[in-house]
């Protein structure tokens, strides 16, 4: 399980210049402060407690208390966000994990990354649309990249990554040969692309022309996810992928190897 703990990012701590008064009123609102400060350390720390037990709806229940002492901290984004994971709330897992990605804290953000690619391959699972699948596995590779980038000694992402590439290699296979049996129903089926999504791969195709690879991924990705009749330009992106990866020293998706077909991905 990849979950921080206390041990790998310390909770902020409460700190106080105080003149010695001994006011009552003073004494008591101090008392207060420090009795809420204590409460809302507490909670994180029970729901800690709660997650390492399986109890992730009531780990969830006093993060949710803790963030009302800490609204902007990251860590409870992230804490919250695997909470919901483990709940199987993937959408609002996203939101929440999404934030914890943009923590200053590496560590906390190459965590974040690796949870919220989780999340897109799950969403992928569940989805009926094989386009909505494509997209949603693309963007947990691109997740788990962002995670080993933060952290280039992340094992688990760099063997999820292998995994969803693999797993992506067979979705598009699949595509690709359900397309050769029934070439006349899939153009029936296929609307033609739209004015938006015709503007989206001319930009893509001019962005290459500049090299400007990843930016021509960007909009691709983004009119895909937008636009149902942009689900042909897959094989597309797929194309300009193998350039970003072969650019950058990676090896373009593989097929599936047979002795890990029963792989699944690592626990969070």
């Amino acid at each position: 399980m990849s979950f921080l703990t206390n041990q790998s990012a310390t909770r902020p701590q409460a700190r106080m210049n105080l003149s010695p008064i001994s006011h009552p009123l003073f004494l008591t609102l101090l008392l207060v402060m420090l009795f809420s400060i204590s409460s809302w350390a507490s909670s994180w720390s029970q729901a800690d407690k709660a997650f390492a037990k399986g109890d992730f709806a009531k780990a969830l229940e006093l993060y949710y208390k803790a963030r009302t002492s800490y609204p902007d901290d990251r860590r409870l984004n992230y804490d919250i966000g695997t909470s919901l994971y483990k709940l199987q709330r993937f959408e609002e897992a996203k939101t929440e994990l999404m934030q914890a990605v943009y923590s200053s804290d590496t560590n906390i953000a190459s965590h974040a990354a690796y949870n919220l690619a989780n999340v897109h391959y799950r969403l992928g699972q569940k989805s009926e649309k094989p386009a909505d699948k494509v997209s949603a596995w693309r963007e947990a590779i691109a997740l788990l990249k962002k995670a080993i980038d933060l952290n280039p000694h992340y094992e688990n992402a760099k063997r999820n990554a292998e995994f969803i590439q693999r797993k992506l290699k067979e979705e598009l296979d699949k595509q690709k040969q359900e397309q050769k049996q029934d070439p006349k129903n899939q153009k029936q089926d296929q609307k033609p692309l739209s004015e938006a999504a015709k503007q989206a791969l001319a930009r893509a195709m001019q962005l290459c022309s500049q090299g400007r690879f990843t930016d021509a991924k960007t909009v691709l990705d983004q009119i895909i996810q937008a636009d149902e009749t942009a689900s042909q330009l897959n094989s597309n992106l797929q194309r300009i992928q193998d350039i970003i990866d072969i650019s950058a020293g990676r090896e373009p998706s593989k097929p599936m190897d047979a002795s890990n077909s029963t792989q699944d991905l690592e626990v969070i």
